[in-house]
Order: C-alpha cells, then sequence, then structure tokens
C-alpha cells in the first residue's frame, strides 16, 4: 500500500503543463546566425535596457535604444553601471529606482554563474515592466569555464525542463536551441579548434539530419531564449 502525502500527481500535472507551454524554434541550432544580431534589430529605439554582465560584449556600444546600463556583482574601473549581487534573496528592488525600469533585459550566458538562479530571476522580474522581454542564453551540454581566481564562478547547467521552470512566471518562452546533438558532442571533444575551424554550417546541418529533431532540441550545447513579461 503507498502512503501519499501531500499532492504528488497534482503538483506533477501542473509542472508538465508549465513545461508544456515553451515553443521550440531552430533557427539557431546550425549556429548560422548570432542570437545579438536578433536582440539588436528587435529593440525599440525608445527602449530602456538592461545587459546583465555586459553580456553583448563588443556589440553593446551598437545597441540602439533611449537608455542602456549594464549590472554585475563586480565592480571594474568603468563597468557596471548598477553593482548589485543578484541572488540576494533580502534585496528589496520595489524600494529602488529600478523597480519596473527596464523594458528590455538581456543576459546571455551569466544564469550558469549566479549561485541562486531562482532569487535572481525573482529580482530581474521586479525590475523588468510589464509586458517586457527577457533575451537570455544558458549552456547545457558546456565545459566547465570559471577562472582559478573565482572572481566569477561557475555553478549550473540547464536542460530545456528546468530552464522553462525557472521561467515558470512569464506568460511565455521561446527557446533555440544552439548546436544540434552530434555537433555538440564535438565541441565538447575538440574545443574551440572545432568552434574556429571545423563548424561549418553545412557539416553541422548533415550531422543534424543523423539523429531526431527531439535529440537535437534536448541534447545541446545549450539554449537561447525569449520570456516575455506578464
Amino acid at each position: 500500500m503507498t502512503n501519499t502525502i501531500g499532492n504528488p500527481e497534482q503538483n506533477n500535472t501542473k509542472i508538465k503543463n508549465i513545461l508544456n507551454l515553451a515553443k521550440i524554434n531552430n533557427e539557431f541550432i546550425n549556429n548560422d546566425k548570432d542570437f545579438k544580431d536578433l536582440i539588436i534589430k528587435s529593440l525599440d529605439k525608445k527602449a530602456v535596457v538592461l545587459d546583465v554582465g555586459k553580456s553583448m560584449r563588443e556589440k553593446y556600444k551598437i545597441i540602439n535604444c533611449k537608455q542602456k546600463s549594464t549590472l554585475d556583482i563586480n565592480k571594474f574601473f568603468d563597468y557596471p553601471d548598477f553593482q548589485i549581487d543578484l541572488s540576494d534573496e533580502n534585496l528589496e528592488i520595489e524600494k529602488t529606482t529600478l523597480y519596473q525600469k527596464f523594458d528590455v533585459i538581456i543576459c546571455l550566458a551569466v544564469l550558469e554563474h549566479v549561485y541562486n538562479p531562482f532569487i535572481a530571476i525573482k529580482n530581474l522580474k521586479k525590475m523588468l515592466k510589464k509586458n517586457g522581454t527577457f533575451y537570455g542564453y544558458v549552456p547545457f551540454l558546456y565545459f566547465y569555464h570559471a577562472p582559478k581566481s573565482l572572481i566569477f564562478q561557475d555553478f549550473y547547467r540547464y536542460t530545456k525542463d528546468g530552464l522553462v521552470y525557472l521561467f515558470k512566471d512569464f506568460r511565455e518562452i521561446t527557446l533555440f536551441p544552439n548546436r544540434g546533438r552530434i555537433p555538440t558532442g564535438l565541441h565538447i571533444l575538440m574545443g574551440s579548434l572545432w568552434k574556429k575551424f571545423l563548424e561549418i554550417n553545412i557539416i553541422s546541418l548533415l550531422l543534424n539530419k543523423i539523429t531526431s529533431n527531439l535529440s537535437n532540441t534536448t541534447q545541446t550545447s545549450g539554449y537561447y531564449f525569449i520570456a516575455k513579461n506578464y
């Protein structure tokens, strides 16, 4: 006889319903486009933008919008505009000028480095305006990449399900897998050699045809994503 405590079946049904709301877009699976270019083209010139970790890198300077700011846990010479530990559960964003300030938040390859991503997303969501847009990237099948100094750390990897659940309080989320199953494995084995010299679009396309669409979208290097706030 099974002793049931709580509502496991009901809770599992709720989780499945959340996960089924996610959309998958394979536009970037062959690594032939730059997600940063999509972000830049999508930005309204009147938008107020926050770039977490200055994750747009060299393309940050060409963002054309009303106002743009950066955020980081670390402080450097001329960066960031806001020094904040996003994982701090005691932050009272509602009492600051950052509350519902931004039309767009960009956070590429940052969430694996925060020690409490659930609190971090909760805090970032408070900074995002209603109907605002969150552009991001998280790794899944990817190597450890924190420096020896641990000035930043490397904590997490995200499956499709984990990423969607992390953004469960958003209205919708679309995932863009980065690389199919076989190119992902080759990237892990060969590192920058594969990425810089051997990752030719036609080769990735042919390799992706060997495996199923499900394998290519779930066994990937990581996910670009777009989440819409309520």
